[in-house]
């Protein structure tokens, strides 16, 4: 801001451009969706009319439930696109919520302590439940945690945060600002909308002498961005367009954006309202209150600041000099004369129009020093009107509630604000102002609200939204559901190696977060002095030494009967228990005393698994074999078989096949069976190939509920349009596969490992299938995130052998 004065300082600003943000949701699902019209306002540039489909298939369909914001001008003007979008989506949708992954800095003097965002469309909307459940993480600890390189779990709060805001808000869509101009980019954007698996919207900024091109440019390059996420992005928007080009840029980007097939969704002017600094601005900004006149007052906008420090008839002379003006008056606390003579000159309707005026501290505090206030307060009081909502003091609340009787006056009062802050302190906050939208501001909301529904062709987004997309889930997703299905129904997991301290600290976070309830074997001296050494708490741990423990006997039987046939004697077996941690381990599952087995962090897979192979192997089914989850940036795909079974038959096949796909389906992945080959479909010949089509038959015989397909090439199963080339007829299955059986262990071992290490990708597993009860191996480089992980896994494989024996029970007690 600058300064002009005669004998004063009148600060004039220019007005910069209001701050605008989007971000947009769609949550859970179209079985709730009204089916009006979601056409903007029949003013609208671009009104084609669209329905939301209430079919209640939302999730079902695969439809994304979410709409993600994205300020990749990175200028933080976005809450006209927010309160736009919002406005919008609450007349067509009865729960749409607003979501901000990181939370940025409150509003001054707020009683909610959000951040600003979040609280303008809480309390514009009049939204429920607890506003803090509204944001992931703060920016501090977002900050604090990706400087320490763990912006993994940045994502992981983030999500979890969001999964629980909307379950608990049974919201039909969210709308999800990115932090982009906050920390991060565009860059932090796409990571957290693939998390969210979030479509998005790319919102920038007007700038004054930008050209379409440029606007295009930067739309094309961002776009990319998030395309390497696999992220959607549904396409443009654009917040306070140059008025004067507002037309003929909307036209031409629109042209260059479509024929890149990217939506135009339209392009909000620079408005004088919402680029204007109003009164309750200055009050938040300042944490200043409000002494005299309506309250509603601080909903006007002032065009300068000007600094009363001389006489009064000098001030005013300076006033009536700007017959068009509206300015705030600053001036300090004891000049209460300039307060009296600009409220005589309100009073008369040939006086200088005042936005309103503002004093700041005085020397000393006025808590000791009136400044004859309490006279200026009764003159105030006397001329409130029985309506008038009125300023301090006592008088003033009195008249407020209608007690001030006989005033002739009844017009509005001249506000008065008060700052504890110094004249020149002020008047810094005040030059540092741009303008903003405050829940308070009524004239700014109702304006956003009006530019949206004339200038935005929502319905380019909505067809976006609305489309079929092929269900998919995002390692984030997989972990938290994974983890909630752990906690709500904790198992017993028993781990023998507890002389490694990342099972150590991977049971001590396990317990901590109620995922599992655990046993360690190993002597509790040890093992507690060792967790001591780490720092860990193993409190929620039960720690069993097989040395002394009262069930040895009671295995030895269990493992002597169990292999008999085998020639296995007392000794034998006694032996074995004594030598081997990990079978002692195994005859706790059999003998039902945990229900499940998690090792090999330091042993071979072939010592993890063949205990269990030889005590819990399923005599109904015809084969043990073993799948890995393959948590991709944007998907998780299950690999089958990568671990156990060297050259499986067309029958093994067809085993690995269906049993793949019930588990994929019981950790919540739609199985789409791909089972693969070098040749697809019959392009190719030969022994393998005919071995795969024969397996591909069993299936479809055996399980007719499996989608599946082959003999198929990965990348024809993977790719849509690789799909769609090589695939004739239509497919459920080529170009959306979630499952992979692979021909043989060479081929699905070295695949796993190639992904794994070319892509990031993490690989948990192996997950074995086809036991009585669950044993998983973890790989000796595991971490203690990996060994977390597959403890969830085998929880859930333990609970899922519950439920069928409890199928099992229920339905041979069940009347023939």
């Amino acid at each position: 801001m600058a300064f002009a004065s005669s004998s004063m300082a009148a600060l004039s600003r220019p007005l910069a451009a209001v701050s605008s943000g989007l971000g947009s949701a769609l949550s859970r699902a179209s079985q709730l969706l009204t089916s009006g019209s979601l056409s903007s306002s029949p003013t609208a540039s671009h009104s084609s009319t669209r329905r939301f489909i209430s079919d209640g298939t939302v999730g079902s369909k695969g439809r994304p439930d979410s709409l993600f914001l994205s300020d990749i001008s990175m200028s933080g003007h976005r809450a006209p696109l927010l309160l736009g979008w919002l406005n919008y989506l609450e007349r067509h949708l009865p729960h749409v919520g607003f979501f901000e992954p990181i939370g940025g800095r409150a509003l001054a003097g707020s009683e909610l302590s959000v951040d600003r965002h979040v609280e303008l469309m809480y309390r514009v909307f009049n939204m429920k439940g607890d506003a803090t459940r509204m944001t992931g993480i703060s920016d501090t600890e977002a900050a604090q945690l990706i400087a320490s390189g763990k912006q993994s779990e940045v994502l992981d709060r983030i999500y979890a945060a969001y999964m629980a805001y909307k379950a608990g808000g049974e919201l039909d869509l969210c709308l999800v600002e990115g932090p982009g101009p906050l920390m991060g980019g565009t860059e932090l954007d796409a990571q957290i909308a693939a998390a969210l698996n979030a479509p998005v919207l790319m919102a920038m900024s007007g700038r004054p002498n930008a050209t379409a091109n440029d606007y295009y440019n930067k739309a094309m390059v961002k776009r990319q961005v998030f395309a390497d996420h696999k992220v959607d992005v549904l396409g443009v928007v654009i917040n306070g367009l140059p008025r004067e080009h507002h037309a003929i840029l909307s036209s031409q980007l629109r042209d260059k954006l479509e024929r890149a097939g990217l939506p135009f969704a339209g392009a909000l002017p620079e408005d004088p309202v919402l680029s204007s600094v109003r009164l309750d601005e200055v009050r938040t900004a300042l944490g200043a209150t409000q002494l005299y006149g309506e309250t509603w007052l601080g909903d006007v906008e002032f065009d300068e600041v000007v600094v009363g420090s001389q006489r009064l008839e000098e001030l005013l002379e300076t006033l009536v000099e700007r017959p068009m003006g509206r300015p705030l008056v600053v001036t300090s606390a004891d000049r209460l004369d300039i307060v009296l003579g600009l409220l005589a000159a309100q009073l008369s309707v040939r006086g200088p129009s005042v936005a309103g005026v503002l004093l700041t501290q005085a020397g000393a505090s006025r808590i000791t020093r009136s400044y004859a206030k309490s006279a200026v307060d009764n003159i105030f009081a006397g001329l409130s009107n029985n309506t008038g909502a009125s300023g301090g003091g006592p008088d003033g609340a009195a008249a407020a509630n209608g007690s001030a009787q006989g005033s002739l006056y009844r017009g509005a009062l001249l506000p008065v604000l008060s700052t504890d802050k110094h004249l020149a302190e002020a008047l810094a906050v005040i030059g540092r102002m741009d303008a903003s939208i405050l829940p308070t501001s009524i004239r700014k909301v109702t304006q956003c609200k009006m530019l949206f529904d004339k200038y935005i062709d929502a319905n380019a987004v909505v067809t976006g939204l609305q489309k079929s997309r092929p269900t998919r889930v995002t390692p984030k997703m997989f972990q938290h559901t994974m983890k909630a299905m752990c906690r709500a129904s904790p198992q017993h997991i028993v781990l023998p190696e507890s002389v490694d301290k990342r099972v150590l600290a991977a049971a001590a976070d396990v317990t901590a977060r109620g995922l599992a309830r655990v046993t360690l074997l190993g002597d509790p001296t040890t093992v507690q002095a060792e967790a001591k050494k780490l720092g860990l708490d193993l409190s929620g741990c039960h720690i069993h030494n097989p040395n002394s423990s009262d069930r040895f006997d009671k295995y030895v039987d269990m493992l002597v009967e169990a292999r008999k046939k085998k020639g296995m004697t007392r000794e034998a077996a006694a032996d074995t228990l004594h030598g081997d941690i990990n079978f002692f381990g195994t005859m706790m599952v059999a003998a039902g005393d945990a229900d499940g087995m998690v090792s090999g962090a330091i042993h071979t897979t072939a010592s993890t698994i063949r205990p269990a192979l030889q005590m819990l192997k399923n005599p109904a089914s015809s084969l043990v074999s073993s799948i890995f989850f393959m948590c991709l940036p944007d998907r998780v795909l299950v690999y089958g078989d990568c671990a156990v079974n060297v050259s499986p038959s067309a029958a093994d096949l067809a085993a690995i096949a269906t049993t793949s796909a019930d588990t994929a389906a019981a950790f919540g992945i739609e199985p789409r069976v791909a089972m693969l080959s070098y040749s697809t479909l019959g392009s190719g010949a030969g022994p393998d190939v005919q071995k795969v089509t024969e397996a591909v038959a069993l299936v479809k015989q055996q399980r007719q509920d499996i989608k599946v397909e082959g003999p198929i090439q990965y990348d024809a199963a993977i790719d849509p349009a690789v799909a769609a080339v090589k695939v004739k007829g239509g497919s459920e299955v080529a170009g959306r596969a979630t499952v992979f059986v692979f021909p043989d262990l060479n081929t699905g071992n070295n695949t796993y490992k190639a992904v794994q290490q070319s892509t990031g990708a993490i690989a948990m597993g192996p997950v074995m299938q086809g036991l009585l009860k669950p044993v998983n191996d973890l790989s000796r480089g595991c971490t203690v995130p990996d060994i977390v992980n597959t403890i969830c896994v085998t929880s859930i494989q333990a609970m899922q052998f519950k439920q069928r024996t409890q199928a099992a029970v229920a339905a041979a007690a069940a009347p023939k």
